[in-house]
Parts: structure tokens; C-alpha cells; sequence
């Protein structure tokens, strides 16, 4: 991080310029990433960056300015100074506009995961091992190349200073890897992927990921289509994450306070199965958006936001819990540039009770296991509504039959999540977001 002392004395300079009366905030973050891109047998792009910048927040007369420099010297700092002063003169009050309070319980510093080993090895020895997983992967005589593997790992580092007293400082590390590989038996082709982030190094199990990506993609050989319908519908934890992702959004308070969220007014109503509870969760051990306090200052939580079906709450920062008169639930997300907003931490569906096995079997008559999406980003997350494309198994009597494809499934988020039938109780993480397995009622397909 930027020295500590710089940015106390651009938090003391402003105090003198704009008047100890005013409400003051110092924000500071800077990232150091690294990655690797493989593709083909061959290197196809490496590079490591860095970036790291500093924002102010002067509130004065009721009025917030703002303003943001990556320029680390005396003449830049009192410009951003007087920018901020200069662009409160041109709004309105605003009521629900304050600065974080420190905690009177100890923040837990132990959330902030930050791995010795981050940049210690040269980039010659990751591109390696990257190698070396291409390599494993066609040693399967029926994988033909590997379409793309990255691997990067990331550093953050963040500190906060406030006229409130607040001073906080944190850093946290990131890495992962994902690889897709292109399967062949002469007569057709498939490609199928995997992935894995952790916030150690260790964590990631190279091997296994790649041998998952092998699997993938050579399982779905011999793919057929099917007869457009209704089926009974297995998620596998991947494609469950997807669908959660589309929906996380209307999590967050400023999202309702827009009307742009599905939840908007829906409060303490049932909004989805009984048998479905979704949680955020900013103090999950060793969860990759896990952290001590939000980017505000405010002590992280857990909040449960789908309880048995019911809507229990939203996601706040300070601006939009004030909006509200309750209290920020630690989900405040921004950079030194940018204004904040509520978002997820590591949101994820709690677990159930079947086995994955015990789900499949649930299907006795046809219905389908889902592994793969395309095209998700297409989906609205305003309205809810959805139509991808999907591969995955035709399953009858618990049994995977034969590896289907070129198939539609379409619906609205909601009405999916309302037709839920079963959760796994195989949790699993993709990146911040987690789910176990699903089995979905009914839903509607589109084939031949």
C-alpha cells in the first residue's frame, strides 16, 4: 500500500482546507495482478500490472464532493482536495449521507487472507505448470487440444480513514485457474472446462481440475437432441451458481431503491421454494470476497436473505440503510474511483439434505442433469427472465442415459426458483458464488 503516513497527511491537509466541521473519508486501494494465458500448445499472453489510487469524500453543508487521483505527489493531492470542495458547490443536501462509525467489537483481521507465497515465484514456473496441465490433459487420446487455460493471482489492498476516527487497513489475496479442453471420437466435437479460486495458492489442485475439464468435455461425446417439453431438471453446483449470479443483484438495496430489482416491495413475502435458503456471507472462512470490514469501514456479517422460501432482507451500504432507517449490513462495494454500492459478499443457496445420487433418482421418468450453460449473459436480470442453450445428460430411473445438446431451456428466474423440488447437499463455490446440486420440478425445453 501507498505509504500510510501520505495519505494521513492528505486526510490532515483537507481537514485544514475545508474546515475541521466538515465530514472527511480517505480511500485507498491498490492491486498487483499476474496472469497467464494458454492456448494451443503455445504461450499466448502474460503480464503483470499493478494500479492504485486514492479517493476523497468531503462532506460539508450537507453536501458530498468527491474526487479521485492515481497521481502520488503534493500538487495532485491538493487538486483532489479542491475538486471535491468545488463539486459539493453543485449539489443539493442530501440527508442520508455518513460516514462509518468505528466498531465497538474488535474487527476480525484474521478474514484478511493474504498468502505469503503471492509473487514469489517466477513467471517461467507458473507458464510451466501450466504446461504440464495441457499436457495432462492430452494424455486422454481423445482430448485434441486445449482451447484455453489461464491462470492469475491477485493482490488487494485496502485503507480507509474517516473524520468519524475510523482507521482500517486490509489486504487479500487471490488466485485461480481454469482450463477447457476440445474432445474428439472422429465423429463429433464437444468442449468442456473447469475451474478453481482460492484465496491460497495450495488450495488450487492443478490435477484434478484439468482431469475435471477431461471429463467434461469427453462425457459429452456421443451427444443427442431431444423432444422439446417439460422434463424434470438436475442442476449440477456450477450451472446453480449461474443461475444464482442472475439473480444476486436484486439483492442489493440500491437495486430495489432504483426499481430494478426483482424483490422490489416483496419484503417478508415468500418469493420462491420452501425449500430454498439463500445467505451472504462476508466472515465465511477462507471465502474469496471474505473480509473484516466493507469498503466503507463497516464490520462484515452474515445476513440470511431467503429464509424457507420468504424474503428476509436486502443488502445495504450506509447511503441506502439510511434511505431505509435500518442498519448497513456491511456490503458497501467501490474503488478508490467510484461511488459506493451494495453488493454481495460471498452469496451462496444453503445446503440440503440429498445426496447428488439421491436427486437423479428422483427423476424416474426422463428428465435431464444440466452441466453446462451458453449464453447466460444474455439473460435479464431486471425482469428475471431467461433462454440459454445447455448440454447435460437425458437421465431415466437415476441413471444418465446418454449426453444430450443443441437444446433451450427458458423461463423466469423466480417461477425456477419457486419449482425447486430438491438442494443437494454438495456445496460448492465458484468463485464468491456457491450452490449445491438442484433438482428443478419442471421446466421448459426447447429441442427437436
Amino acid at each position: 500500500m501507498t505509504d500510510k503516513k501520505f495519505l494521513k497527511d492528505i486526510f490532515v491537509k483537507a481537514q485544514k482546507t475545508a474546515g475541521v466541521d466538515v465530514g472527511i473519508e480517505i480511500f485507498a486501494d491498490k492491486t498487483a495482478d499476474t496472469t497467464i494465458v494458454w492456448s494451443d500448445r503455445k504461450l499466448e499472453d502474460s503480464y503483470i500490472s499493478e494500479s492504485q489510487g486514492v479517493g476523497i469524500k468531503i462532506i460539508k453543508n450537507g453536501k458530498v464532493g468527491s474526487a479521485y487521483t492515481n497521481n502520488f505527489n503534493e500538487r495532485a493531492t491538493d487538486d483532489l482536495i479542491l475538486s471535491a470542495l468545488k463539486n459539493s458547490e453543485f449539489l443539493r443536501k442530501d440527508a442520508y449521507i455518513s460516514l462509518a462509525i468505528p466498531s465497538k467489537t474488535p474487527l476480525r483481521y484474521e478474514l484478511d487472507i493474504c498468502d505469503d507465497s503471492f509473487g514469489k515465484e517466477p513467471l517461467e514456473k507458473r507458464i510451466s505448470l501450466i504446461k504440464k496441465m495441457e499436457d495432462i490433459a492430452l494424455a486422454n487420446n481423445k482430448i485434441k487440444n486445449v482451447v484455453r487455460a489461464i491462470y492469475s493471482e491477485s493482490l488487494g489492498e485496502t485503507y480507509i480513514m474517516n473524520s468519524n476516527g475510523l482507521e482500517l487497513s486490509s489486504c487479500g489475496t487471490v488466485f485461480s485457474y481454469g482450463i477447457s479442453c476440445v474432445a474428439s471420437d472422429g465423429k463429433e466435437i464437444q468442449v468442456g472446462g473447469e475451474s478453481k479460486v482460492a484465496r491460497i495458492f495450495k488450495e488450487i489442485d492443478f490435477e484434478t481440475v484439468t482431469n475435471e475439464a477431461v471429463k467434461n468435455s469427453v462425457d459429452l461425446l456421443g451427444a443427442k437432441k431431444i423432444t422439446t417439453g417439460n422434463y424434470s431438471v438436475v442442476f449440477n453446483q456450477n450451472v446453480a451458481c449461474e443461475f444464482l449470479a442472475l439473480l444476486d443483484s436484486s439483492f442489493s438495496a440500491y437495486a430495489v431503491q432504483k426499481n430494478v430489482s426483482l424483490f422490489k416491495g416483496k419484503l417478508n413475502e415468500k418469493v420462491c421454494s420452501d425449500r430454498l435458503d439463500i445467505i451472504d456471507d462476508g466472515t465465511l472462512g477462507g471465502g474469496v470476497a471474505t473480509s473484516s470490514f466493507d469498503d466503507e469501514g463497516t464490520p462484515t456479517q452474515k445476513t440470511v436473505l431467503i429464509e424457507k422460501g420468504v424474503l428476509k432482507n436486502y443488502l445495504y451500504d450506509l447511503y441506502t440503510a439510511n434511505r431505509d432507517n435500518v442498519k448497513s449490513t456491511g456490503n458497501s462495494s467501490r474503488s478508490y474511483s467510484g461511488s459506493s454500492r451494495p453488493a454481495p459478499t460471498n452469496i451462496y443457496i444453503q445446503k440440503g439434505n440429498f445426496s447428488f445420487n439421491e436427486l437423479l433418482k428422483s427423476i424416474a421418468v426422463g428428465g435431464l442433469l444440466i452441466t453446462e450453460t451458453m449464453g447466460m449473459h444474455n439473460a435479464d436480470a431486471v425482469s428475471g427472465e431467461f433462454s440459454v442453450g445447455v448440454n447435460g445428460f437425458f437421465v431415466e430411473d437415476g441413471i444418465k442415459k446418454f449426453p444430450i445438446h443443441g437444446i433451450t431451456i427458458a423461463g423466469n428466474i423466480l417461477d425456477l426458483f419457486s419449482s425447486i423440488g430438491g438442494v443437494g447437499n454438495d456445496l460448492r463455490f465458484y468463485g464468491s458464488i456457491g450452490s449445491p446440486s438442484l433438482l428443478i420440478s419442471k421446466l421448459s425445453v426447447a429441442g427437436e
